[in-house]
């Protein structure tokens, strides 16, 4: 699937070390099939303590969450070369990064 790069990412960090740190990337929103901040403000809430959320110019994020408003998933990620890059484009994609980062961080 577009925009699901490597299955690891060195933004994980052991079970009590720093959170990951995650950027986030919203699409334009023309066609938006869910509340996307909504969504981030949920992901943010269940992995609080086990990741940080950044500015995506800022330059720190370890791994890109591309929240998208639909499966056409059209933002631009080409700045994020070479970074992890996750796409969400609905609420399934979202409950998977939870787990992924949930289960990385319990290692």
């Amino acid at each position: 699937m577009r925009g699901r790069r490597s299955s690891r990412f060195s933004g994980i960090h052991p079970e009590g070390s720093m959170p990951v740190k995650v950027a986030v990337k919203y699409c334009g929103g023309c066609n938006p099939e869910y509340d996307r901040i909504a969504l981030v403000e949920e992901i943010e809430e269940k992995l609080e303590g086990r990741a940080v959320f950044v500015s995506p110019g800022s330059g720190d994020g370890e791994v890109i969450l591309a929240v998208e408003g639909c499966k056409t998933a059209c933002a631009d990620l080409s700045r994020f070369e070479g970074l992890p890059i996750r796409i969400i484009t609905c609420r399934e994609d979202a409950h998977r990064f939870i787990r992924e980062i949930e289960d990385k961080s319990s290692r």
